[in-house]
């Protein structure tokens, strides 16, 4: 294609004079994009640096550090890369603590252990606050005394103010050098949670001195006010942040950028409020960044979907490693510049008293730590002297302390030489701290023994490797079958796959322990040989208890594990969560003792409460109000129990193939499980589930649907994944799936309850009845509510109306015959009132639990019976036992026996079953007859009831339980008294015995009266 143009428009490209003279170009670099590349850079270089200490085990923050001071040394000579260095080295102190501050402490705050930091709290609080006061003081003193610093340099109170910024210890470098040494847990958290609130404590300590340095006056009350003001403001701030992110991120379901920015923005904006916004008050924005981020650690993270949370987590972690990597470099291209190479004022005997000052922090750390020691070894996990020293030698420096100098040095209030004076030790301790206590933190704690393990769980350990050799080489021998992959050099692949490795570290461990035997065994030869072998039951024994301690570890831990996946299966609440994983928390507390979960989880409810809120409930004021409180504290400890239950039965099947463990020690820790779940399988039968029906229809109702729809997304990304799904159609169906699984988290709970008409028809005594009759039936009854351990009737009193219980459960006992019958919701009682309406009552009923009864009167079911025939029928065959009575072994009895056996057998025309009861009572046999039938008993008179006492006073009688049959005409005789019907007695359909029983009697009576 050719293009023709005018001469006016042809042009050299080589003739570039004229856009020179319209658009100057120069070679100079703005100092924003020097800015942009020295933060790539860093990153670009931490890369490298990490890969370095994966390799040689050089602790990482040093390392920058050291980098970052050589580069701000030798800035003029690197370029573009110093040039970098150079602006980055003059940015503003608060600049540096309001991007990188929040990150560090909110990371650090939200994956702390909520349960160790509450259990450390106490050791925390006293390392963060007194030993920091403490500290400050010695360090004040000795630079005043023994680096005898005069007032040109130090005053008393730059001196003190010198000593906070020096005891403000490094979070992020302390827990990656933790974490790389192999230190316990516990001490990890201990450490984290001391750094956590140092740099709180250290920061407003900071505040109150340098404005005292500045000239401010003020009384101690003033201090002491503006003290209380900065920690509880800024607590309190943190909280409030707290609650409305939970409450924002609970209406937001499994949504990852908006839970991001959620969490991003509360953390830079409570520091940022906290600091920069006037409210009355000063308020410290580093507390409030640490309440915010545990409470976001307690509260807020079980309120973020598993998706989100995983997405959550993997951002943060990210950002923490940017924010450590450029901050150390940053720190040590600032002590470079600004200290080592641009000062003129540092003499040499200043370096000599800056080494000086590094031993001095170290010996003033250990008096302060030491002070407190008797209160740190008391509270959370005790301290044992070994961690003293670690704690001690690990209080490392870093860029906070740095900041807090640059702030003092760029305002200009202070004098020069001092404020020089102040950076470079701050520096310098900096910097030696982390190059030498740093580098060499990992080799105390193993000298002092802190990364080691125990015996057993070396033993573990070996027995898992030994495992993991033995699944490597069924996979190999299963895959030397396969067509494809039998030409493979399969000793090769194993050495590949770690076996060979695996098999060092077993054969290390084995002998690691064959020396600790061997050791033992030449102290055993010094002994005699009865303390020989009682040493040696002892070692039997304890290693049998610390096996059982670690069984019992893996347990709870499992446990854990399972709790968490039911959780991000929706499959249980947050709150849940929270309270079970809190449960197993403190059974690893104490894993010497035997698995006592549920009785923690039982202390979380409150039967008062309850009782408190079902008073209320019909309040016509606060009714509403109470009913949902009610409920939804009902349904969270349904949740509670049901999880907890279903989670130990996962755990019990789990255990089922734990081989490698002594087979009785396992099975001790199975009991120990299956007593827990037990326990709240009682809870939740006896108490919850008859309690509040409607509510635990609900939370299975809830359970299944989530259950469903997890179904339905796995199905979806598997769809997906097999292309029958297009992306379209996923998200559209995904979207719905997130809206139904927000509706139901977010479900309002209702307190519905079945009518009285829906009650009284599912009970088998009336479900036969017409409508039209029921509702007869309970126009005039009366319903009442009783809280646990109430007495609805007692023995003795006169009896107007039967109870059926529609709410809860209770006992209905008789002291008088030793009897206790459990009757649950939809029981009638007593039920032995609707053949013998004229007793009294001959058992007392009290509640187990909250209940509701509805009281239908004798003479209303009386009337029922005399219109209604099947009524009567079904009246008569509810009852296994309808009236027993007290009764003299005499010939009368052996006759009435008779008399009984022969209606049955010229078949009575009301068809009587006949069985028998045998109980013991003292020496004394008890022969019953339990009769099904249908007719009248009648009471016998009052009189005959005096005399048959007067009979026992005189101990002529020998007691026993009977049953009779309808009859004709009323007993009257002096040995009969009928006094109780029950229901509980076990029956035998055994007609024979019945006779050879009342032979018996009748000899027995023959010889009394001989």
């Amino acid at each position: 294609m050719k293009f023709n143009t005018s001469s006016e428009e042809q042009f050299s490209l080589s003739d570039t004079s004229h856009l020179e003279q319209d658009i100057p170009i120069t070679n100079s670099i703005s100092n924003t994009s020097l800015a942009v590349f020295f933060i790539f850079a860093s990153l670009g270089l931490g890369s490298f640096l990490k890969e370095i200490n994966k390799s040689t085990k050089i602790p990482y923050s040093p390392m920058l550090f050291v980098v970052g001071l050589l580069a701000g040394l030798y800035w003029d000579s690197l370029g573009i890369i110093g040039q970098s260095c150079k602006v980055v080295s003059e940015i503003e102190p608060s600049g540096v603590l309001i991007i990188f501050l929040p990150t560090l402490i909110y990371e650090s705050g939200y994956n702390f252990d909520w349960h160790l930091f509450k259990k450390l709290f106490t050791q925390i609080l006293i390392l963060a606050f007194p030993c920091v006061i403490i500290l400050s003081v010695l360090l004040q003193l000795s630079v005043k005394v023994l680096l005898n610093y005069g007032d040109d340099y130090y005053t008393w109170e730059s001196a003190f103010m010198f000593g906070v910024m020096l005891s403000c210890t490094d979070t992020v470098a302390v827990l990656a050098l933790l974490k790389e040494s192999g230190a316990s847990k516990r001490f990890q958290s201990l450490i984290e949670g001391e750094s956590l609130l140092n740099d709180g404590a250290c920061m407003v300590l900071f505040q109150i001195s340098y404005a005292i340095v500045k000239g401010g006056s003020a009384s101690a009350f003033d201090i002491a006010s503006l003290f209380t003001t900065l920690c509880f403001g800024g607590t309190l701030l943190g909280i409030i942040f707290g609650l409305i992110c939970v409450y924002w991120i609970k209406k937001i379901f499994n949504d990852e950028i908006l839970v991001l920015n959620i969490t991003i923005v509360s953390c830079y904006l409570v520091f940022y409020v906290a600091e920069h916004v006037h409210l009355g008050v000063h308020i410290s924005g580093v507390l409030g960044l640490v309440s915010l981020s545990l409470f976001m650690a307690a509260f807020g993270r079980s309120r973020i979907s598993h998706e989100a949370d995983h997405a959550l987590r993997e951002f943060w972690e990210y950002v923490v490693y940017a924010s450590e990597t450029i901050i150390f470099l940053l720190g040590g291209i600032i002590a470079g510049i600004s200290v080592f190479k641009e000062n003129q004022t540092i003499t040499q005997v200043d370096f000599y008293k800056m080494l000086a000052l590094w031993g001095c922090l170290m010996v003033c750390r250990f008096i302060s730590i030491f002070v407190f020691f008797p209160l740190l070894k008391k509270y959370g996990y005790g301290l044992k002297f070994t961690e003293v020293l670690v704690l001690t030698y690990g209080g490392l420096r870093g860029s906070i302390g740095i900041a807090f100098a640059l702030i003092v040095a760029k305002d200009g209030y202070l004098p020069k030489k001092e404020q020089d004076i102040i950076l470079f030790h701050m520096s310098g301790v900096a910097v030696c701290t982390l190059v030498v206590n740093g580098t060499t933190l990992s080799l105390l704690i193993k000298y002092l023994g802190l990364s080691t393990q125990t015996a057993v769980r070396e033993k573990i350990y070996s027995n898992f490797l030994s495992r993991l050799i033995q699944y490597i080489d069924q996979i190999c021998l299963k895959n030397q079958q396969l067509k494809y992959l039998k030409e493979a050099s399969w000793d090769y692949v194993k050495e590949l796959s770690g076996a060979k490795i695996y098999h060092k570290d077993v054969q290390a461990i084995a002998d690691k322990l064959e020396k600790v035997e061997k050791l033992k065994d030449i102290q055993m030869r010094t002994l005699s040989m009865p303390l020989v072998q009682q040493m040696n039951e002892d070692d039997e024994q304890n290693i049998d208890l610390d096996l059982q301690i670690e069984i019992r570890r893996i347990f709870l831990m499992g446990l854990k594990g399972i709790y968490m996946e039911k959780f991000e299966k929706n499959q249980c609440q947050p709150d849940t969560l929270i309270v079970l994983v809190e449960s197993a928390n403190l059974d690893l507390d104490n894993d010497k003792e035997p698995m006592n979960s549920w009785d923690f989880l039982l202390s979380q409810f409150s039967e008062r409460y309850i009782n408190f809120l079902f008073y209320f409930k019909n309040n016509i004021i606060l009714g509403g109000f109470a009913r949902n409180l009610l409920f939804t504290y009902i349904f969270n400890i349904y949740d509670v129990v049901s999880t907890f239950i279903s989670s130990v039965e996962e755990l019990l099947e789990e255990a089922e193939h734990y081989t490698q463990f002594p087979e009785h020690l396992k099975e001790d820790m199975i009991n120990e499980a299956r007593d827990n779940q037990q326990l709240a399988e009682q809870y939740l039968q006896g108490y919850l589930q008859v309690s509040f029906p409607e509510i635990s229809n609900q939370l299975y109702t809830k359970k299944a649907a989530i259950e469903i729809l997890e179904f339905e997304k796995q199905l979806l990304k598997t769809n997906l994944n097999s292309g029958q799904l297009s992306e379209k159609e996923f998200m559209r169906m995904k979207r719905n799936i997130d809206g139904r699984f927000k509706k139901l988290n977010n479900m309002n709970p209702k307190w519905e309850l079945p009518s009285l008409l829906e009650i009284v028809k599912k009970i088998p005594l009336f479900k036969n009845l017409p409508d039209n009759i029921i509702r007869k039936m309970i126009v005039e009854c009366r319903e009442a509510s009783y809280g646990k351990d109430q007495i609805v009737f007692k023995e003795g009193d006169r009896v107007q109306e039967i109870m059926i219980i529609t709410r809860g459960a209770g006992f209905e006992f008789s002291d008088k015959h030793k009897i206790k019958q459990k009757r649950i919701i939809e029981e009638v009682a007593p039920i032995y009132m609707l053949v013998a309406p004229s007793i009294r009552h001959q058992t007392s009923f009290t509640t187990s639990c909250v209940i509701n009864a509805t009281f239908i009167k004798i003479q209303t079911l009386q009337q029922i019976i005399k219109e209604n025939q099947d009524f009567e029928e079904a009246v008569w065959k509810s009852h296994e036992a309808i009236m027993s009575f007290k009764l003299t072994i005499n010939r009368r009895c052996n006759i009435q026996l008779h008399i009984l056996e022969n209606k049955k057998k010229h078949g009575y025309k009301n068809r009587i079953r006949v069985h028998i009861a045998k109980r013991y009572e003292s020496i004394n046999m008890i022969i019953g007859a339990l009769v099904e039938a249908r007719g009248k008993i009648q009471e016998t008179e009052s009189e005959d009831e005096d005399n048959l006492k007067e009979h026992e006073a005189q101990g002529t009688k020998q007691e026993g339980i009977c049953i009779l049959p309808p009859t004709e005409q009323p007993m009257k005789s002096v040995s009969t008294v009928i006094i109780l019907a029950f229901k509980q007695f076990s029956s035998i359909e055994q007609i024979p015995e019945i006779q050879q029983q009342g032979a018996k009697q009748s000899s027995v009576s023959k010889g009394r009266q001989r």
